[in-house]
């Protein structure tokens, strides 16, 4: 049995929300099609055809757009949500309904069948109906989804580059084994030397360097 001159809200339970939290910022005087456009980044001819009748529908605005202040401010308020919700439900939807699914979430075909039989619309638009009807019925504001966090840009690591009187050249390290027996009483040894030569360095003193290391360190 189609009821054809019975409205029931055909609003997106993810604009639901999405409106509740920019409600939450700051409640606006008068809600307009640009006002959406900018808040939920669709285009203005949507929000005027889809989004202002269904808030008119609601409550939250009147037939000029402008917000209902009271029913606003308990809306976007955690605490009276629950309220708000079950008052939107009691103005809106037929109690046959309620009365015939006692757990809209639990029984969602119920609930598409109830609509599909007293509105006649398609099966996209029952869905959406009976999916808004079930946030009513849910009136629980834990289930808003999460906020996502917003990724942090990746820190570049800037490497300082050598300063002109800096050292350019490595001379890979140097090791070479003890041909002194060692005792097994003591542990072995080993030394790693890293030498750094500027690279203004003259060929002689860069010989000089390799026979102080022969002199002090391998006593050649």
């Amino acid at each position: 049995m189609v009821d054809e001159k019975r409205q029931y809200p055909l609003l997106a339970v993810s604009t639901w929300w999405k409106l509740r939290e920019k409600f939450k910022q700051s409640i606006p005087g008068i809600v307009t099609d640009s006002y959406l456009a900018t808040t939920l980044t669709i285009d203005p001819s949507s929000a005027k055809n889809n989004i202002i009748p269904n808030l008119k529908l609601i409550g939250l605005i009147d037939e000029e757009g402008k917000t209902n202040q009271e029913l606003a401010k308990s809306w976007r308020d955690d605490g009276h949500y629950t309220d708000v919700c079950k008052k939107i439900v009691e103005q809106i939807y037929p109690s046959e309904l309620v009365e015939a699914v006692h757990s809209p979430s639990e029984d969602r075909g119920a609930v598409e069948r109830w609509f599909s039989i007293h509105t006649g619309l398609g099966q996209s638009a029952v869905k959406k109906m009976s999916s808004f009807y079930i946030a009513l019925s849910e009136a629980d504001v834990s289930k808003r989804p999460e906020r996502k966090p917003k990724e942090q840009p990746a820190k570049k690591i800037k490497i300082a580059q050598p300063k002109p009187d800096q050292p350019r050249q490595h001379v890979e390290q140097a090791h070479e084994p003890s041909t002194q027996r060692i005792s097994p009483d003591f542990p072995n040894l080993n030394i790693n030397l890293q030498i750094h030569i500027s690279s203004d360095a003259s060929p002689d003193q860069i010989d000089k360097i390799f026979e102080s290391m022969a002199k002090h360190i391998y006593k050649k």
